[in-house]
């Protein structure tokens, strides 16, 4: 079952909030492209306009922390490769 627009909204506040909550190093990359298998171009869910909700509600609470927005796919290897160099990145902080 596909979330809703208003709950993709909530989750991304969510995200956004425990995230400015942090103590530590924190950055939350946002892949512009989608999160998951089935929510890729053509998918069975495939909804850009709750793909934005979520986006939003990350950037409405994110506070201070570091927000990095890709245009991939979460499964794209540049997305991964990027993820892998800012964990690297935060981990040597």
């Amino acid at each position: 079952m596909r979330t809703t627009i208003e709950e993709n909204r909530k989750l991304g506040e969510e995200i956004g909030r425990k995230a400015a909550a942090a103590t530590g190093p924190t950055c939350i990359m946002i892949p512009l492209k989608g999160v998951s298998a089935i929510d890729q171009r053509g998918k069975a869910f495939d909804d850009p306009v709750a793909r934005q909700a979520l986006y939003d509600g990350i950037r409405v609470t994110h506070g201070n922390t570091e927000l990095l927005e890709l245009d991939n796919h979460i499964n794209d290897a540049a997305f991964a490769e990027s993820a892998a160099r800012k964990l690297l990145d935060l981990i040597g902080e």
